[in-house]
């Protein structure tokens, strides 16, 4: 038998995006980062650290980070929760559920707040936005025979943000939707013009 998904359900579980990015905040300003236009370009939870990061920048008064991040990529994150958090409460895996998951389920209001936060700064123009958004089921379990446990681990209706542009990656899952295949792949042709179009507005 076969985990391939059973990283995203480590992440999602063990991971503590505040603490994630606190702990990167401190290290990414200590290194200079933020006194130039800056893009983060983030996978799944990623995003949900590189939001909570510039949520905690913005209120530690380190704006110069904030204010030179100019573009932010996002693959798959679950701006609004994911079915794989929310997973371990339908089959009653999980008794005393940990904060972590709790913040990652759908309808988070953390999640929303963060989101809310990240639209006025894109309302504003001080950021743009570029979303990516998988169509395929991910395998989490998969055993002898071709036999496999699969799930959409986020939905459109998550990937997507609310603003920005959305991408829409056809016959992907969510560990492959980062990871572009050629040159021709939209998830690479669409953030390096993305790239451009945020280097040309920087000048």
């Amino acid at each position: 038998m076969q985990f391939s998904g059973i990283r995203c359900i480590i992440h999602f579980i063990v991971l503590n995006p505040q603490e994630v990015s606190a702990m990167l905040l401190e290290k990414l300003v200590a290194a200079g980062i933020g006194d130039r236009p800056v893009v983060f370009i983030s996978h799944s939870m990623g995003g949900l650290v590189v939001k909570q990061m510039l949520y905690q920048a913005k209120a530690a008064k380190k704006d110069d980070l904030v204010k030179n991040t100019i573009g932010v990529v996002f693959y798959s994150c679950p701006h609004f929760g994911s079915k794989l958090a929310d997973m371990p409460w339908r089959m009653g895996l999980v008794f005393r559920p940990a904060p972590t998951i709790g913040e990652l389920r759908s309808g988070s209001p953390r999640l929303v707040e963060l989101n809310d936060f990240m639209r006025q700064l894109h309302k504003k123009g001080m950021l743009e936005v570029l979303s990516f958004c998988e169509t395929k089921v991910t395998p989490i379990v998969e055993g002898y025979g071709g036999w496999a446990f699969r799930m959409e681990i986020v939905p459109l209706e998550s990937a997507y943000p609310g603003f920005g542009k959305l991408v829409v990656l056809e016959s992907t899952d969510h560990i492959n939707s980062c990871k572009p295949l050629s040159r021709s792949d939209p998830s690479y042709k669409e953030t390096l013009e993305f790239l451009h179009k945020l280097k040309a507005l920087s000048r």
